[in-house]
């Protein structure tokens, strides 16, 4: 797996299961170190699709207690995809805070985009580090636990590799709705340019409200352990602050 997936936060994070990767950076190298995600976690993140009949789904889901169960209008045929909305809606910028599901704990990640800048950041056990693409052909790597930062060369483009709604995803392939939990799975292929692989990754919403509830991303070939999924905590509009240049006066340069 190349350095663009691992700046996409997913690593954003987004994985070391499958690579050999290495980031001179601060904040990347930090992402690095927590991405290789654990059989259990994988498990949990690629959605089982469901050999049950219509009918057998819709008794379970009559009888789940599940907060989240529901009935979606969904139609995994029809010419309306989640992704798509979700696209159009954040077209201007976004900003998102995620959790990566890691072996011990939880890795909160936040990344904002806008106008050709980003900003995407990484908290490790209360360790935060973090970069930024302000647009003046710079990055920026911060750390705050070691109160030190780096700055190198990017070009006009460098931005793109944090945008993980977004940036990853090609054609769309299928769509999954599980019916015990009213969420809706929609499954597009992987750009291999940014990844440095082919597979799939998968964004998956509330059946009710088509709000963004996961990202996964399954490379093919790959086993289960390489699976690499993120909960969204929230989204929004992009915050302008986040995506100026960092003070650095209390920070020392490497």
């Amino acid at each position: 797996m190349n350095k663009k997936m691992v700046t996409i936060i997913a690593a954003l994070a987004m994985c070391t299961a499958m690579a050999g990767c290495t980031e001179n950076d601060t904040a990347s190298s930090s992402k690095a170190e927590t991405t290789t995600t654990t059989t259990a976690a994988a498990e949990s993140a690629a959605p089982a699709e469901s050999t049950a009949d219509e009918s057998t789904a819709d008794e379970s889901t009559a009888d789940s207690t599940s907060t989240n169960a529901g009935t979606t209008d969904y139609d995994v045929d029809g010419d309306f995809r989640a992704f798509e909305q979700l696209k159009e809606k954040y077209a201007d910028g976004y900003l998102v805070t995620l959790e990566g599901q890691m072996s011990n704990s939880g890795t909160k990640y936040t990344i904002c985009v806008k106008d050709g800048k980003a900003y995407e950041s990484s908290t490790i056990q209360g360790m935060k580090s973090y970069y930024v693409y302000p647009g003046d052909g710079k990055k920026y790597n911060v750390s705050e636990a070691t109160t030190t930062y780096s700055v190198n060369e990017a070009d006009e483009n460098a931005w793109k590799d944090s945008d993980i709604l977004f940036g990853a995803a090609l054609d769309f392939d299928h769509a999954y709705v599980d019916a015990s939990t009213n969420v809706v799975h929609e499954y597009y292929k992987l750009d291999s340019a940014v990844a440095g692989a082919e597979g799939q990754i998968v964004y998956s919403f509330d059946g009710a409200t088509y709000d963004l509830k996961q990202v996964v991303l399954l490379p093919e070939g790959a086993d289960e352990s390489s699976a690499v999924y993120f909960t969204v905590d929230s989204m929004g509009e992009a915050d302008d602050s986040l995506l100026a240049v960092p003070d650095l006066s209390a920070y020392t340069k490497e």
